[in-house]
């Protein structure tokens, strides 16, 4: 049986000097669920996982996993795996060489989508940028870590390749605890187990569209 892990990060504070980014902020995941944090551009998303990667540094934050406190960012680093905003793989690496890199079976990602079978020799930059995409995100949710950090995974995407990363999150959040985010709520509510708005620095549980309303994010 999979073991029923939990993420807690709460009380995160971020300022650059008068300007407060996170003030309060909180998330949590679970294994088997997965958990979107909505918010307009520039809101402090891609801030928040930086500090609880150890990116950037706050003046506060408390990371607690199963209701423990970690502190030591070469734990956190090895349980919780992140999938940044922008493209990482080089775009002269081959697609084989990845995965040879992250020890990822290759045959995984051809068994998800066959025509993987016809790039494996093929380099990154050859690729569209949703097939570049879908390959960073099966090598971050098929790691060891317990839980996927996942930054806006569906920016400038095709329709035909978000429908297939919605696919991939839903496979492996049985065994993961996967964080989602993005500024549009379309593509992440129906995939999503608990949600949250991250706005002037703060984070608010959301349940329904009423409360994105009532928060001002859409106009029903």
């Amino acid at each position: 049986m999979q073991a029923d892990n939990r993420l807690l990060v709460d009380s995160v504070h971020l300022e650059f000097g008068r300007l407060q980014v996170l003030q309060s902020a909180f998330i949590t995941a679970r294994t088997g669920r997965v958990t979107g944090v909505l918010g307009r551009n520039g809101c402090g998303k891609s801030c928040l996982f930086k500090c609880i990667m150890g990116g950037i540094k706050p003046q506060n934050i408390f990371i607690r996993f199963n209701d423990e406190l970690e502190t030591d960012y070469a734990h956190i680093g090895r349980r919780i795996k992140y999938l940044p905003q922008n493209v990482f793989l080089p775009a002269n690496m081959t697609l084989g060489e990845a995965f040879a890199l992250y020890g990822v079976d290759y045959d995984g990602l051809v068994g998800f989508d066959n025509k993987f079978h016809t790039y494996q020799r093929m380099t990154c930059g050859r690729l569209s940028g949703g097939e570049v995409r879908i390959a960073e995100m099966y090598l971050i949710l098929n790691s060891e870590a317990e839980f996927c950090i996942l930054d806006e995974p569906f920016s400038n995407v095709a329709p035909k390749h978000v429908e297939m990363m919605q696919e991939l999150i839903q496979v492996h959040k049985a065994t993961k605890g996967i964080i989602i985010s993005d500024h549009m709520y379309e593509s992440v509510m129906g995939i999503t187990d608990d949600l949250f708005l991250l706005r002037d620095g703060y984070t608010f549980p959301i349940k329904t569209r009423e409360d994105l309303a009532h928060h001002g994010y859409i106009h029903c």
